[in-house]
């Protein structure tokens, strides 16, 4: 009979010690999957990371970034960040951003600087990828581009590729095109939207070397529509049906004028036509072929 007593008790302590065991090693797997998916990629200079108690860590290229954690960059450095296998973000010089991660929601706080951002492909319908500043919310689906916190009142968007939909602290929304360049402001009566168009010449330096070093995202900048000459491109409709092709009605050509009486070709000048300065109500010079 204390055979039989002693056996059970055996079998139960054996049972008891697997749940725990399995329990322990069950939380360690929900917390390895919030965080496997975000890794510090790159560091280059001088580049510090903390925790969410604002506690400085040691850290290593590839090492796991958690929900909490916060990058920064100083002078003349560069930090990249895999958010997952689609997603991931480059601090530029001078600049700082925490990351908040809850399920699929992830969000990207940038605190001071510029940060360019990359998404290879579409989010999932569950998914959510938001990138904050000072002044907005960019709704991140599937897209590429350039954000500045330029001060408390006063951030900047370069969109290169897709479309984000832009929501000021202040509430109002505006959505941004490829090819423009944002500028919001807050004052006390709202939100201010300054939208104008936006070539690569024109692009900060590190957004230009970062765009060309993206293999997902360099069509979008080797093969930019040439800039055109002359008077400059009306900026995009903030129409989230999205930006109008120029307009290929040539239909408005008027030939009756020319006068064939004349012998003296010397005079056709053909470099003075200014296809840039077409007005098309409001397209994007970034426009797919």
């Amino acid at each position: 009979m204390k055979k039989s007593v002693t056996v059970i008790l055996i079998l139960a302590l054996i049972f008891t010690l697997s749940f725990c065991l399995s329990a322990f090693a069950a939380a360690d797997s929900v917390e390895s999957a919030e965080a496997s998916t975000m890794r510090l990629a790159r560091a280059e200079g001088s580049v510090s990371v903390k925790d969410e108690a604002g506690e400085e860590i040691s850290f290593r290229e590839d090492m796991r970034l958690y929900s909490g954690n916060s990058v920064a960059t100083e002078a003349d450095s560069r930090a990249g960040i895999s958010l997952d296998e689609v997603k991931t973000v480059t601090l530029d010089e001078s600049s700082s951003a925490a990351l908040q991660q809850e399920g699929k929601k992830l969000r990207v706080s940038l605190q001071t600087g510029a940060m360019y951002f990359s998404v290879y492909q579409p989010l999932a319908f569950d998914e959510q990828f938001e990138i904050e500043t000072s002044t907005m919310v960019l709704g991140i689906r599937g897209t590429a581009g350039y954000v500045e916190n330029i001060s408390a009142t006063e951030s900047m968007v370069i969109l290169t590729s897709g479309k984000v939909l832009l929501t000021a602290s202040s509430g109002e929304e505006y959505w941004v095109y490829p090819g423009q360049r944002v500028v919001i402001r807050i004052d006390p009566e709202g939100a201010v939207f300054d939208a104008t168009p936006i070539y690569p010449s024109g692009y900060p330096d590190f957004l230009r070397e970062e765009l060309a070093a993206d293999p997902f995202q360099f069509d979008s900048y080797n093969y930019a529509p040439a800039e055109p000459r002359g008077s400059s491109v009306p900026s995009a409709p903030s129409d989230p049906s999205g930006p109008s092709r120029p307009s290929t009605d040539t239909g408005s050509t008027d030939t009756s004028s020319t006068d064939t009486s004349s012998t003296d070709t010397g005079s056709t000048d053909t470099g003075s036509t200014d296809t840039g300065s077409s007005g098309t109500g409001g397209s994007s010079p970034f426009v797919t072929p």
